[in-house]
C-alpha cells in the first residue's frame, strides 16, 4: 500500500463508503473507525463482481511491549484533566489505522472509552509533540483560540 495519505485516499476512494461486518451489514465510517482501532483487520480489495484481487496490509492491536511503554508515557487516559488508570484504557491511532497509520508509539496515545469516543465523534485533535508526548487541541468551542492543551500527565498536579 502507498505510504502517504493522499495516495492512499486516491487507492481507496473519498471514504464516504462504509464498512461491513456479517451478521451486522454496514457500517458508519465513524464505527468503523473506532472498531478499526482495536481490531485486526484485512483489507481485501475486491473487482466490479466481488472477486478478490489483493488482500492488504493485516493490522494488529497494540502488541503488550508497546502498551508497557504507552503506560510509562501517558500513565492513563492521556485526555487532559482525566486520567483514569492505564488499565482502563485502549491504544488510539492518531492517525487512523484505516487512513493508513502505522502501529507505532508516533501514532498511539491511551484513551478512556469516553475520550477515545469523543475523539471519534468531535472536533478534538491530537498529535504526537516534539517532546514525543500526546498534546490535543480543543473545537474552536472550547477555545476559539484552538490553543495545544498537554496530556494530562504532563500537565503538572491539578487543583480540585
Amino acid at each position: 500500500l502507498p505510504a502517504d495519505r493522499g495516495a492512499y485516499r486516491d487507492l481507496f476512494g473519498d471514504g464516504t463508503s462504509v464498512g461491513w461486518l456479517p451478521w451486522m451489514g454496514p457500517l458508519s465510517r465513524n464505527t468503523s473507525r473506532q472498531l478499526a482501532c482495536d481490531c485486526v483487520l484485512t483489507a481485501i480489495v475486491m473487482d466490479e463482481n466481488g472477486n478478490p484481487l489483493n488482500l492488504a496490509r493485516t493490522a494488529r492491536t497494540v502488541t503488550a511491549k508497546q502498551r508497557t511503554a504507552l503506560t510509562a508515557r501517558d500513565h492513563g487516559c492521556a485526555f487532559p484533566g482525566c486520567g483514569k488508570p492505564a488499565a482502563w484504557t485502549e491504544g488510539h491511532h492518531i492517525w487512523h489505522w484505516g487512513d493508513g497509520g502505522p502501529t507505532d508509539m508516533n501514532n498511539l496515545v491511551l484513551l478512556c472509552g469516553f475520550h477515545h469516543r469523543l475523539i471519534h465523534h468531535s472536533d478534538w485533535e491530537v498529535f504526537i509533540g516534539t517532546d514525543n508526548h500526546p498534546w490535543f487541541v480543543p473545537p474552536a468551542t472550547v477555545d476559539p483560540y484552538r490553543q495545544p492543551r498537554q496530556s494530562h500527565a504532563r500537565a503538572g498536579p491539578h487543583i480540585a
